[in-house]
């Protein structure tokens, strides 16, 4: 599977701020300010994990599952043309198609990379590792029938459209009171 770990990394720290400061209001015990802001502060854990950590790619010997924010895509590796490596990685398809992934990690810098490295090795870097991997696996594939399957991602985005009615529900019933 490839995610970007910059992204990862922001969900959890996200995540570690929302549970602490939801625990400290716990600890103080103020049940009222703790009620008013645990269904936003799930609504933001939700946004946080839809659109750093969800967000990969996944692949084997027959397809390349791209997850995007809202959508997934299966991709037979014989309808894939190529993988492109630019801000995120790019899938040709054999139709003319191309589908982004979000999720995969930008490529690095090269001069990030070259202040670390020598001058001489920073030029052999291959700053395209995931390209190559996911080109490797795409040229070994075994020839396949199978359909471009693109689909909305239901369970993730019902869960959002639930906390986000339960936020609303949460104003209004504030707003009468």
């Amino acid at each position: 599977m490839i995610r970007s770990t910059a992204s990862t990394a922001t969900f959890g720290v996200g995540v570690a701020v929302l549970a602490a400061g939801l625990g400290w209001l716990t600890v103080r015990g103020d049940r009222e300010t703790l009620a008013a802001v645990v269904v936003p502060a799930l609504l933001l854990a939700w946004a946080l994990w839809i659109l750093l950590y969800r967000p990969a790619v996944r692949y084997d010997a027959v397809a390349a599952t791209i997850v995007n924010i809202g959508r997934v895509h299966v991709l037979p590796w014989a309808r894939v043309g190529e993988v492109e490596q630019r801000l995120n990685l790019v899938f040709r398809l054999d139709d003319g198609r191309k589908v982004d992934a979000w999720g995969a990690p930008y490529p690095a810098k090269p001069g990030l990379i070259a202040r670390r490295l020598d001058r001489d090795s920073a030029a052999r870097y291959d700053f395209r590792t995931h390209e190559t991997a996911l080109e490797n696996v795409r040229v070994a594939a075994a020839p396949s029938e199978a359909p471009v399957v693109s689909r909305w991602d239901r369970a993730p985005l019902t869960a959002g459209a639930v906390l986000a009615a339960g936020l609303v529900v949460e104003l209004v019933v504030a707003h009468a009171s």
